[in-house]
């Protein structure tokens, strides 16, 4: 399978010794939070506070220092936060466009998450273009219906951080529901990768996406959560935390998550540290 055109560019930047566990590897993450995280001290609300903190506010930049985190950027200062002027457009240019698209046989495709399916030109597919809307859509892996009202509305639409390609009858299907192992039928004889039913110990209907697809979800939710300060339900928590596990960050992952950051100007610190997961007993 080929790679995304950027994201194979930023693969190569990858240290080959690169651990998942190692924050210190991005300048992103505080000094003070570093040697607090290294000794134990922070976990559960107090971890989750201290990650929102470093998702929400200004950065000020030093080379070969710790980013230094505040809630206000002086004149004086050189600083960025994540972006709160993406327009959803934008975004989806990113998205499918930039950060979805490969290369195949020397033409551009886009392959959806849900489906496993590939479409190309004749679908609108190619540098910095939304493909037909009709055949594939955004998907908000945490539901617009769903939001958090007393944070910016705009940047949780925006945040790549969860958005990804989808087939679109598949994006429909999914609607609003939440993630689990599920009792039901397949999306559609087109689409057997993913499934809608009823969540396994539970009589509320989910939707079950692709394995490969299933940690990318659960941490993708697990960002959200924290950045905009929203539960998730216990019955769907669990599965989330086994999705983590079983299906790990991969290089894809972790180069996705390096060019959202230079896009937006934020970081999902589950993909940096899958271990964050286990310090947390309650999102």
């Amino acid at each position: 399978m080929s790679r995304p055109r950027l994201l194979f560019i930023l693969l190569a930047m990858v240290p080959a010794s690169y651990s998942l566990a190692n924050l210190q590897e991005q300048s992103y993450y505080p000094q003070n939070f570093l040697e607090a995280y290294q000794q134990d001290e922070l976990r559960d609300d107090k971890l989750k506070e201290s990650l929102y903190d470093i998702l929400s506010s200004y950065h000020i930049e030093k080379e070969g220092e710790q980013d230094k985190i505040q809630r206000k950027c002086e004149e004086t200062e050189v600083c960025f936060i994540q972006r709160s002027d993406l327009s959803y457009k934008e975004a989806r240019t990113y998205l499918f466009g930039e950060l979805h698209l490969e290369k195949k046989n020397g033409k551009n495709i886009v392959r959806d998450v849900y489906c496993n399916h590939e479409y190309g030109k004749e679908s609108g597919v190619g540098e910095y273009r939304i493909p037909n809307p009709q055949v594939m859509n955004c998907e908000h892996t945490w539901p617009q219906s769903k939001f958090n009202k007393s944070q910016n509305i705009n940047t949780q639409k925006t945040d790549l951080h969860h958005l990804y390609p989808v087939y679109s009858p598949a994006n429909s299907t999914r609607s609003n529901h939440n993630f689990g192992m599920v009792n039901g039928r397949v999306v559609s004889s087109s689409c057997t990768d993913s499934s809608k039913g009823t969540i396994q110990g539970t009589s509320i209907v989910g939707f079950q996406p692709p394995p490969e697809h299933r940690g990318n979800v659960a941490r993708a939710l697990f960002y959200f959560s924290v950045r905009f300060k929203i539960d998730i339900p216990e019955y769907e928590e669990k599965f989330l935390r086994q999705w983590n596990t079983e299906d790990p960050v991969d290089e894809f992952e972790r180069a996705r998550n390096e060019a959202i950051f230079k896009i937006q100007k934020n970081r999902n610190p589950f993909i940096d540290d899958q271990s964050l997961v286990s310090k947390i007993k309650d999102f």
